[in-house]
């Protein structure tokens, strides 16, 4: 599956936090058996939670679980041994077809198919572009893990049940039976479903009438109905410092300097009995937050005339942007940090390293005289490629001057230029075309390692941006005109 923000863990609580799962098992573990002999969980995303439960010795004969994502639909059917072609999927209209093999392997393909179908509603930039090419060219490959993640569930929950149904539905059934535990794990943010799940109404399903859930309104709604109910109730919410959706909530965790995830019971007292009381998960957490600036607007406008401000910012701002960008890619931080700003708004981040001039590898001469060049990506954009104008703009020496200031002066005044390293499939990186200059190519388990290098530039920030707009420009007409 793809990595961070293309899967959908991200959109659910339970499902993306291990502090969150380890005070569930601790829960899980000294739940009285003979008093709870019901698990429901709604919402139950990739089964996060209920693989816990099981862990901790939840039989997954007592489990029954639902959701109305087809993504969700499609496991929990092959998990719990039912019928794919019950869903109604359909492509572009016509039926998909399951073909004749054992049920992870049909569910495998329904997955395979519904994500590739997202992963080509996306905006047409470089990222989504290269993971549609790797999908297709590897679609054996891909649909093997997912088979591999599949059984490895349905061998784990065994048993368990599972229901397309809106979460507030399933609820019902069980809210008033003294005998069950709820669990759910709300999305974190309104309508996270039909945005993530987008396939621009490629793929349709026999999708199970629910309301939107409104994080804003409805965690203490959910909080607010479940007071007094028979069922016990624990819940995840994402939400400000003090800001609960019960005056007590029963565990919590820092997001961050201002923001908590929190555990949320509709009866804190008898959970407080299984743990020993109010649980915080304390760590070493870094605080990721944006500017002021909006981000830009995927259809803005960007001509020769537009202004391009080159903003120092902070790491955990910088990271803020680069993670909502590159979808939670793993990268490591730079350490001098600038936003690239467009007509007022949030439209890239650049990240520079010494260590290459500082701390040079052992045996390594060519590049001691160049900075690196962590990263340069921009916003996703429907007709503009802004990680090249990041990339133009963080190649010039002015804008490296605006982060290395006061001792680490010396550092790029020695410099020659920059260097930079992608590890990608193929033996190019397009995004670099035309802008640095491949110097080598080493094979690595994944494909190739790239190493860039490109001397300063000392073009003005109005000819920089002048080069990009006329080239993206040609681009443009260019794969119109191969098109037709």
């Amino acid at each position: 599956m793809p990595a961070g923000f293309a899967q959908p863990g991200v959109l659910f609580a339970g499902n993306s936090s291990a502090p969150d799962r380890a005070f569930y098992r601790q829960v899980f573990n000294k739940l009285p058996r003979d008093t709870y002999t019901r698990y429901v969980e709604v919402g139950v995303g990739s089964f996060a939670a209920a693989l816990v439960a099981a862990n901790a010795g939840i039989p997954p004969a007592a489990m029954e679980t639902s959701d109305v994502t087809l993504y969700t639909g499609i496991v929990g059917t092959a998990v719990s041994g039912g019928d794919l072609a019950s869903l109604g999927m359909t492509l572009d209209g016509e039926p998909v077809e399951l073909p004749d093999r054992p049920l992870v392997e049909q569910a495998a393909h329904l997955l395979y198919v519904h994500w590739l179908a997202r992963m080509q509603a996306k905006p047409e930039v470089d990222y989504w572009t290269n993971l549609v090419t790797d999908m297709v060219e590897r679609e054996d490959a891909h649909k093997r893990l997912l088979v591999d993640s599949l059984t490895s569930i349905a061998e784990r929950l065994r048993g368990v049940s599972f229901t397309p149904k809106c979460m507030w539905d399933h609820i019902a059934e069980a809210e008033d039976d003294p005998h069950a535990i709820i669990i759910a794990a709300p999305p974190t943010y309104k309508a996270g479903f039909e945005k993530f799940f987008d396939t621009g109404g490629r793929v349709e399903w026999a999708e199970p009438p629910y309301s939107v859930f409104d994080p804003d309104v409805d965690m203490q709604r959910l909080a607010d109905h479940m007071e007094g109910k028979a069922a016990l109730l624990m819940f995840l919410q994402e939400e400000r410092t003090g800001i609960a959706a019960h005056p007590t909530p029963v565990f919590a965790h820092p997001l961050g300097d201002t923001a908590r995830a929190y555990v949320i019971s509709n009866r804190p007292e008898e959970i407080f009995k299984l743990t020993g009381g109010p649980k915080v998960a304390l760590g070493m957490s870094r605080s990721y937050s944006p500017t002021s600036l909006p981000i830009i607007s995927p259809d803005h406008q960007v001509t020769a005339q537009s202004r391009i401000e080159l903003i120092p910012v902070k790491g955990g701002e910088c990271d803020y942007y680069r993670d909502l960008w590159m979808h939670r890619l793993a990268a490591a931080p730079g350490s001098y940090n600038l936003l690239v700003a467009v007509d007022g708004q949030a439209a890239g981040v650049i990240g520079y390293g010494a260590e290459t001039m500082t701390r040079p590898y052992p045996g390594a001469t060519k590049y001691t005289s160049h900075l690196l060049m962590r990263f340069a990506f921009g916003a996703p954009h429907h007709q503009l490629r802004l990680t090249r104008l990041a990339t133009m703009l963080a190649i010039r020496r002015d804008t490296a001057k605006l982060v290395f200031t006061g001792a680490s002066e010396i550092i790029l005044a020695a410099s020659n230029g920059l260097v930079t390293v992608e590890y990608t499939r193929h033996p190019e990186a397009k995004g670099l075309r035309g802008l640095m200059t491949l110097d080598s190519r080493a094979k690595h388990p994944d494909g190739y390692k790239l190493s860039y290098s490109s001397p300063w530039s000392t073009d003005s920030i109005t000819d920089t941006l002048t080069t990009f707009v006329t080239k993206e420009q040609a681009w443009r007409a260019s794969r119109s005109k191969a098109k037709k």
